[in-house]
């Protein structure tokens, strides 16, 4: 139990979290957006991050921080799954606690990133993480570029789908790619196996 960290963790430790949250923030003259517009989502890219991100979770298992923070997370959801705790069980949960956070912050490589530049560079000084991507024929750079292509793409689709939004609004046309938005609805079978494939790894 809990000898890996879950895929969904690795993912945002070295991408998902810091640059999603950029990515959201750009505006349409930001270089950075201009950049992942004129990113076209694809099955050969979406093969290769698929690969990265197994090749990551793969070399998480042995690697000593992330073993060591699995080993906190389950003690922390051992004690908070106790019906009763003593003092010194709750002074335990709650340095345990801050130990996790402070487990998680050093592993968010790209956590003061502000551009794709920046983001990349600190992803590729990462070990793990530039072994991975090289494994997978995929730079740092486009594995975060398709990540945020699909994450912006695959929110307007999902919202398209459950009849939010019957079409993009005006003011949001020069900041979504409505290309990668079609591919995302035309390979949804693909993109559900990734997913399903995403979270068994996240299960084990």
């Amino acid at each position: 139990m809990f000898k890996t960290l879950t895929i969904r963790v690795v993912l945002c430790a070295f991408v998902l979290i810091p640059a999603a949250a950029h990515a959201q923030a750009g505006t349409a003259n930001d270089p950075d957006l201009k950049e992942i517009l004129a990113y076209r989502l694809s099955t050969p890219a979406l093969n290769k991050v698929v690969q990265a991100t197994k090749n990551l979770a793969e070399a998480a298992r042995n690697d000593p921080r992330f073993t060591k923070q699995a080993a906190l997370k389950a003690e922390i959801k051992k004690l908070q799954d106790k019906e009763e705790r003593t003092e010194a069980e709750d002074a335990r949960l709650e340095k345990l606690r801050e130990e996790a956070e402070q487990a998680e912050q050093a592993l968010n490589v790209a956590n003061n990133t502000n551009t794709l530049s920046e983001m990349a560079a600190a992803i590729e000084k990462e070990p793990l993480a530039a072994k991975a991507l090289a494994g997978a024929g995929i730079s740092a750079r486009e594995y975060g570029k398709f990540i945020l292509a699909y994450f912006q793409a695959g929110m307007v689709a999902g919202m398209l789908k459950q009849g939010v939004i019957k079409e993009l609004p005006k003011e949001m046309t020069a900041t979504v790619n409505m290309e990668n938005v079609t591919w995302v609805q035309e390979h949804e079978a693909e993109l559900e196996a990734f997913q399903k494939t995403m979270k068994a790894m996240e299960m084990q």
